[in-house]
């Protein structure tokens, strides 16, 4: 994959820097505030146990990254492709637990800690998640979006052994003012195994297999 250094454009109305304290409010863009990155579904989290304001700020900035992203698909000017899915973060902020002292050796929750990583879900108009429509949004993603790096990250944790689907979205650290460097690696995972790099592969559900369907 081909990597660009660039400075990235923000529109002035939602850009961090000129809107004073950061706040779960800050807007990052249209219809989309802080809030929408502070934890994950059902998981709130919230800003307090960061104190100084130039590291909400530092936050708030690769979380306009972020919203560039969802923008692709929950908003009237994206794709009309994913129109009835809802693009949904189950990972947002991590807290570190009292005593936990994260570095870059632990991954992802090191990387959600400075909002670098974001997981989300495509959600479905069943409620569900959208196993094919999250395959082809990680295919849309690759080719109109700029990243570090897309993990379409699959798992049959759950009980009954069904096929779930994440998309691990990873932006680069921001060097003030705003400058980027995208790597745009790809990645797909099988519970917590690579299967693949520099592609994407679709997994399928072996109980929809085994049903016919």
């Amino acid at each position: 994959m081909k990597t660009i250094t660039t400075d990235f454009y923000v529109d002035p109305k939602f850009n961090p820097v000129f809107q004073g304290d950061i706040t779960s409010r800050t807007r990052l863009a249209p219809g989309i505030p802080m809030a929408k990155f502070l934890g994950g579904a059902g998981d709130p989290v919230t800003l307090t146990h960061i104190l100084e304001n130039s590291d909400r700020l530092r936050l708030a900035k690769q979380y306009v990254l972020h919203a560039k992203a969802m923008k692709t698909i929950n908003s009237a000017s994206g794709t009309k492709e994913f129109s009835d899915y809802r693009l949904q973060v189950v990972e947002g902020l991590y807290r570190p637990e009292a005593g936990e002292d994260l570095d870059v050796s632990d991954g992802i929750n090191y990387l959600m800690s400075r909002g670098q990583a974001v997981v989300y879900e495509l959600i479905g108009e069943d409620g569900q998640v959208a196993l094919e429509k999250t395959f082809d949004l990680a295919v849309y993603w690759m080719l109109n979006l700029n990243f570090k790096k897309l993990i379409l990250d699959y798992d049959n944790y759950d009980p009954d052994g069904t096929l779930n689907a994440q998309i691990i979205l990873i932006m680069p650290e921001i060097v003030p003012p705003w400058q980027v460097t995208y790597a745009n690696e790809v990645e797909t995972r099988y519970n917590n195994n690579v299967q693949v790099t520099e592609e994407l592969l679709e997994i399928i559900d072996p109980t929809t297999i085994d049903a016919g369907t």
